[in-house]
């Protein structure tokens, strides 16, 4: 194969790779029935170094970040994660990405979805496992009142 194919195969496994990396990032940080995701594998997903931005305090690698994580998923009976509209930029073994996340969360007593959206701004770094979380930050765009209210102890002022 040529060298401008490999490089080509190289970037569209890169980006397809960076892609699944999110979507791992939304499965573990939903919420179902009660139950809050792997967050294990949630915080698997940083580097050692990682700063976790979400507007809610910031946390520092995998052990502060699933801590966090513990924390922001106990007042939901559902929390659904959709990450749209990727522009993934790599240079060699870093990544610069913008997400547009858009959210529903259930309470037990009011099933009607609360709404969220938020603008990602992530960076990546190819490590041996794979590509991984640098850094997550968020920019609210809306959010629905009830939404902040069941994190008015948690947001950063």
């Amino acid at each position: 194969m040529s060298e401008l194919n490999q490089e080509t195969l190289r970037k569209v496994s890169d980006l397809e790779e960076i892609r699944a990396l999110k979507n791992r990032y939304a499965y573990g940080a939903n919420i179902v029935d009660g139950e809050p995701g792997d967050l294990t594998a949630f915080a698997a997903l940083f580097t050692d170094d990682a700063v976790f931005d979400v507007g809610m305090g910031v946390a520092t690698g995998p052990a502060e970040i699933e801590a966090q994580m513990k924390e922001l998923t106990v007042q939901w009976q559902s929390a659904m994660h959709y990450m749209l509209n990727p522009l993934i930029e790599i240079t060699g073994d870093n990544a610069n990405a913008t997400f547009t996340g858009l959210f529903a969360f259930t309470t037990r007593e009011n099933p009607a979805p609360i709404w969220l959206c938020n603008l990602y701004t992530d960076t990546f770094r190819r490590t041996a496992a794979g590509w991984r979380f640098t850094s997550v930050s968020v920019q609210t765009v809306f959010a629905d009142p009830a939404f902040l209210v069941g994190y008015e102890d948690q947001l950063a002022e």
